[in-house]
């Protein structure tokens, strides 16, 4: 099963810069107009998304919202939290006043989301780091086997700054193109989850926007360690990553900044 974080609209991930002289350095930018409402549609449409001028969520559980908030989707790193978390179905819609921010940047958009979960939901969560079986993405001796991206093929979104693009992501195949290397490597894991078990972090130490070119054949559900090669005689996640992509995939264990729930709260209704 191909995890959820894959098919948001937030997927697309960014590498903004600050532009020079939107946003004062000692001012937080904060929404000014917020409404969070239950929703009690039978049939859920998820959505979720920032816009211009704030953000806009649809039918949306807290723990979707969290996850956003924070940009942290792999549900491994998340504990603590009542059950209506992941039950419960909110719209949330949040604007702030462009013309005292006209760009904030990723990380000013979430943490005013951040704010929003503990002025709406009373949220109150810890980090801790802890230690995880991983797989460290590294080059292979040969070298990396694909390109990085030129110039006029990176798309720009005002909001977003360098667009990542998945064009093809589904289990076994995986296209992209100006990405970096920890959207890759994020990417292996989640699409490649069942034939790993675990995180992969990027440890190339390669930097830039880059198209990406993947296929392997997945794993099949019996229980069994991941063979040298795929059970229809195809590439396993291994062998593909490195005869494909010039990389390897070496088992590590390492540190992960993980978020505990403390405490959180159904919102009052506008």
């Amino acid at each position: 099963m191909i995890p959820a974080w894959l098919w948001r609209p937030l997927i697309l991930i960014a590498i903004a810069a600050i532009p020079i002289g939107s946003i004062a350095q000692t001012e937080t930018p904060a929404y000014e107009v917020v409404s969070v409402r239950e929703n009690h549609n039978p049939d859920p449409a998820w959505r979720m998304e920032f816009t211009a001028d704030g953000v806009s969520a649809l039918d949306v559980t807290l723990e979707y919202a969290l996850q956003e908030a924070f940009g942290l989707y792999d549900e491994r790193l998340w504990s603590g939290g009542p059950a209506w978390m992941k039950e419960k179905r909110f719209d949330i819609d949040a604007k702030f006043d462009v013309t005292k921010y006209p760009k904030p940047t990723l990380e000013q958009r979430r943490a005013m989301l951040q704010q929003l979960m503990k002025d709406r939901f009373k949220l109150v969560v810890h980090h801790e780091t802890k230690q995880f079986p991983l797989y460290a993405l590294v080059l292979a001796k040969r070298g990396p086997l694909f390109k990085e991206t030129i110039d006029e093929n990176l798309r720009h979104s005002d909001t977003w700054g360098v667009m990542c693009m998945h064009t093809r992501s589904r289990r076994g195949v995986l296209e992209m193109s100006g990405c970096p290397m920890d959207a890759l490597a994020s990417s292996i894991g989640g699409l490649a989850q069942g034939d790993l078990g675990r995180k992969v972090v990027d440890k190339t130490g390669l930097k830039g926007h880059f198209d990406f070119r993947l296929s392997w054949t997945p794993m099949m559900s019996n229980g069994l360690s991941t063979p040298p090669n795929g059970p229809d005689g195809g590439p396993s996640i291994f062998t593909a990553v490195k005869e494909q992509l010039g990389l390897e995939l070496k088992p590590i264990t390492g540190p992960l900044d993980t978020i505990v729930i403390d405490h959180v709260e159904m919102p009052s209704e506008n």
